[in-house]
């Protein structure tokens, strides 16, 4: 007998664990997540948040989850730990900022703050329903089975999808991204799989399980290479051979089964990358593509961090605010330095590409602080209080997302993502601590809240369905058919993505048909606009604007400020009163 099937015979058996109904009604709804709403995708907008359409349909069942998990609560008594007195420390350090830092573009951080409240609520539901070592074995499967969704979607759109194909991707770019439309978000979620499955299969009971969990490590490897990420590179080459040692500490049977799939998929991976594509070059210049500005963003955003260390610039404010802060540090150098001609930072930044250096920027010190130090001690925690022999286990399965999301901002792209860090998490944590428990006088809330919560996210994301394919529809047509926005009942979730389609739509006809009331309406929306969401093409809209109201003052200014704020735009260079 391995070490696995030890650990799981001195476990509780499964039907003597409480709540037998709440926890098998909380992995179904895990499996139905990952498998079927995590697929809901059409032609969108592209982008973070809700504009993509997985993330709406994850929300609904991340808000049951939530419900099911907290619902053990509301007879009488709530279970904690000292991990959950540190999160609620963390949500504090998080949520205090706004009261010395409210600005107008404050509410653009307010869905980050419900999500990660959302997650801590969920967190703390998860001691609740005291979900024993198998319960959390399936919660793994079902992560596995959408990531295994996701494989079979990338294949699919690396050799069978056509140019010009209804879901849009472009196939020129031989990148799969699966529902994700962003291949490092992709990467991750398949490196994090790829972590998975040596867990599963460690503690898998039936040859059916065990082949299941084998399909990881045979078929992922194409995906990883061909997409040829370095956040997904980085993350499997830390993070495998931390897995493979606890698999070699569990059993050696099954680490060399596990191992020689791993080696089988590698060498699939090659045969089939040599047969498809030109190669090793072809790796290098897929690697090559980006993250040039990576470096000078990193570097100025610490720049930023310590002019504002202890208010931090506001929450909301990360776009114009860097976009300000380095047009003015550039314009500061000698004029003999080649960054004069080369503006090192050429796009407009809504993040720093590194969740540490944007909560610092915008909060300050003390969220920044508080992060690092819950990291710290949750690492601590690990290795001090984590079961022998599980420890590198338990570090491995959350490393893929923790790079990636140093290096980019994979939990703004994908729900899926921050509820798969959350689960994990929620396993380390089980794993590591012995819960206490208190009475629970709130008890009408959790069951108003456990009532109340799924159905309103399931109204609130459905209809926002509806309104990411009417935003659809207007795109496909090219802003023929304007009156499908009208049917709109929830714009709530993608605000000013909308109403900046209306106003450039207002513009370009005021433009055209030199209606100088509507060119008006839209001069003085995009001047408040620019305060909260500057970018290139607004500055145009704006200059071209108050040139054709005649205008000549803010012409000036503004055509002075997009040669500050875009030194290399042609466009506002071509511009002339």
């Amino acid at each position: 007998m391995h070490a696995a099937d030890e650990a799981l015979n001195h476990s509780a058996p499964d039907d003597q664990a409480p709540n037998p109904r709440l926890r098998k009604a909380f992995i179904i709804t895990a499996f139905f997540t990952f498998t079927v709403l995590l697929h809901v995708t059409f032609p969108n907008l592209g982008g973070t948040g809700l504009r993509m359409p997985h993330n709406a349909a994850v929300w609904m069942g991340f808000g049951v989850m939530m419900a099911i998990a907290m619902w053990p609560a509301s007879r009488g008594v709530i279970r904690f730990s000292a991990f959950h007195k540190g999160l609620g420390l963390l949500l504090l350090a998080l949520w205090l900022p706004f009261l010395w830092s409210w600005n107008e573009a404050s509410l653009i951080a307010l869905p980050r703050m419900l999500t990660v409240t959302a997650g801590a609520i969920l967190l703390l539901g998860i001691a609740q329903l005291q979900l024993t070592r198998r319960d959390w074995w399936w919660i793994g499967m079902a992560i596995l089975s959408g990531v295994l969704l996701e494989t079979a979607f990338g294949y699919v759109q690396h050799f069978v999808l056509e140019p010009g194909n209804w879901l849009g991707y472009p196939v020129e770019t031989g990148r799969p991204y699966g529902v994700f439309q962003q291949v490092n978000v992709m990467a991750s979620f398949l490196a994090t799989g790829l972590v998975i499955s040596a867990w599963l299969f460690a503690e898998a009971r039936s040859n059916v399980q065990r082949g299941i969990t084998l399909l990881a490590p045979l078929f992922i490897p194409f995906l990883l290479l061909t997409i040829a990420s370095r956040s997904g590179f980085l993350g499997t080459l830390i993070a495998v051979p931390l897995v493979m040692g606890y698999l070699w500490h569990q059993d050696r049977r099954r680490f060399l089964q596990w191992s020689g799939a791993l080696l089988a998929g590698t060498a699939i991976a090659a045969v089939l990358f040599m047969l498809t594509t030109e190669g090793g070059g072809a790796v290098a210049r897929k690697l090559e593509q980006g993250g040039g500005e990576r470096i000078p963003v990193y570097l100025h955003s610490l720049k930023m961090i310590l002019e504002e260390p202890l208010t931090g610039w506001g929450y909301g404010r990360f776009q114009h605010d860097f976009l300000h802060s380095f047009a003015d540090w550039r314009a500061a150098l000698p004029r003999n330095q080649p960054e004069i001609v080369d503006p090192i930072i050429t796009q407009t930044y809504a993040h720093p590409h590194n969740e540490l250096l944007y909560w610092g920027i915008e909060g300050g010190l003390l969220p920044l602080l508080g992060l690092i130090g819950f990291g710290s001690w949750m690492l601590w925690r690990l290795v001090t209080k984590g079961p022998n022999g599980e420890k590198l286990l338990l570090v491995a399965l959350m490393l893929p997302l923790i790079i990636h999301n140093m290096l980019e901002l994979p939990f703004y792209h994908s729900q899926a993502h921050w509820l798969v860090f959350l689960m994990l998490m929620g396993m380390a944590e089980n794993r590591c601590s012995r819960e206490k428990k208190k009475e629970n006088k709130y008890t009408f809330g959790v069951r108003l809240g456990g009532g109340l919560i799924p159905v309103a996210l399931g109204v609130f994301m459905g209809t926002h369905l509806h309104t990411l394919w009417q935003t659809k529809t207007y795109i496909e047509t090219q802003g023929q058919e304007f009156n499908v926005l009208t049917k709109i009942i929830n714009p709530f979730g993608i605000g000013h993505t909308l109403e900046s389609i209306a106003m450039s739509q207002q513009f370009h006809a005021a433009s055209e048909m030199r209606i100088h009331e509507l060119m008006e309406d839209y001069f003085i929306w995009a001047e408040k606009a620019r305060k909260t969401y500057p970018n290139h093409e607004l500055y145009i809209n704006i200059i071209i604007s108050s040139n054709l109201l005649g205008k000549t003052q803010s012409f000036e200014k503004f055509l002075k400020q997009s040669h500050h704020l875009f030194p290399g735009s042609r466009e506002t260079h071509s511009i002339k009163n």
